[in-house]
């Protein structure tokens, strides 16, 4: 594309002035803001009160006694694996089969 005298605009130019007039704008802005007086959102604690529910309280116990339980019962996994090892761990299929429709029936799924 060639460029000549056609094909351009002539381009409004700021001057120094015009900068200095939008920032100084801006500036008085944001002391008037800071200036402004602010709310007072502060809130009196000595009167306010709160209860924790006693589901919530459960909740917390029930947390707290997980938290303390080990992740691993390695009592019983060596058990299990003695068992396992010896050919004396029995399936019980009545109390499998017994456990999965009672989780079929409490999903009400079905």
């Amino acid at each position: 594309m060639k460029v000549n005298s056609a094909t351009t605009q002539a381009v409004p130019s700021r001057d120094a002035k015009d900068v200095a007039g939008a920032t100084g704008a801006k500036r008085a802005e944001k002391s008037a803001a800071a200036a402004a007086p602010q709310k007072n959102t502060a809130v009196d604690t000595a009167s306010v009160k709160s209860e924790i529910s006693p589901k919530a309280k459960e909740f917390l116990q029930a947390k707290e006694v997980a938290a303390k339980a080990p992740d691993v019962r390695e009592d019983r996994i060596a058990e299990l694996k003695r068992q396992i090892a010896s050919g004396s761990y029995q399936v019980n299929a009545q109390a499998i089969a017994d456990k999965m429709v009672d989780e079929h029936v409490s999903s009400g799924i079905g």
